[in-house]
């Protein structure tokens, strides 16, 4: 017959099976829980910082990458002490929170210009998106900023009416009458040349455009961005880390 085991005994290994259950649950809890949190680093020019060491209190540190870009992964939801470091900079501390579920995001603007360089650089531009559209904050011949949807399928800029009123664009003599294809149709459209259209830290001079009302725009939205801007930067968008990065 087989004894039983004594009851001092069955406690403690009661005690330890629920201590490893337990353990399992919070390791398993954990690893449901955890978040990415993504950044970007940029100077007060918006020029994209290369080299920044990103330091996550309790988590570690990571360098951000040639286009200004950083990552932590495994994440706990929570508080956190973040600070940043780039020679010829002060450094940037501040408390961010991560949320579960979310898309945890942050973008750290050091304090101070970036020298220009030579080579090419990039300047990442904060996009909206909406409606399945990108827009980007732009101003036009240093005078009106208006809110420009980003085309990359259209070969001129275009500035609507009320823009083009604004900067007294649309009371100038027009000596080119050109033809566009629209999502309705063919239409007919003056053609000017707009002398700076400013994007972020990205500039162009000598941008053809046309003056046109878009169906559907509402008044906030002050013109489109088409490719007699865009042609010149290489242009990347990347909507999950909700920028464009234009490089010239």
């Amino acid at each position: 017959m087989r004894g039983r085991a004594p009851a001092g005994r069955s406690t403690v290994a009661l005690a330890a099976g629920l201590l490893v259950s337990a353990l399992c649950l919070i390791h398993a809890t954990g690893a449901e829980a955890s978040e990415t949190l993504t950044g970007l680093v940029l100077s007060s020019n918006r020029v994209l910082l290369e080299g920044a060491v990103v330091a996550l209190e309790g988590i570690g540190s990571v360098t951000s990458d040639a286009a200004g870009r950083f990552a932590f992964r495994d994440v706990s939801p929570g508080n956190y002490r973040l600070t940043v470091s780039k020679q010829g900079f002060p450094d940037d501390k501040r408390l961010i929170l991560v949320q579960a579920g979310r898309l945890n995001r942050v973008w750290v603007v050091m304090a101070g210009p970036a020298p220009r360089a030579s080579a090419p650089t990039a300047v990442g531009v904060p996009i909206i998106q909406q409606g399945g559209g990108i827009y980007v904050w732009g101003q036009v011949n240093e005078r009106v900023k208006t809110l420009f949807l980003v085309d990359t399928g259209a070969t001129l800029c275009v500035l609507t009416k009320a823009t083009a009123d604004r900067l007294g664009l649309a009371s100038s003599p027009v000596s080119t009458i050109v033809k566009i294809r629209t999502a309705s149709g063919t239409i007919e459209a003056p053609l000017i040349t707009v002398d700076l259209i400013q994007v972020g830290g990205a500039e162009a001079r000598s941008v053809d455009a046309v003056i046109h009302d878009v169906p559907g725009f509402p008044p906030v939205v002050g013109g489109i961005l088409g490719l007699s801007f865009l042609n010149q930067f290489k242009v990347e968008i990347n909507p999950e880390e909700g920028v464009v990065l234009l490089t010239r």
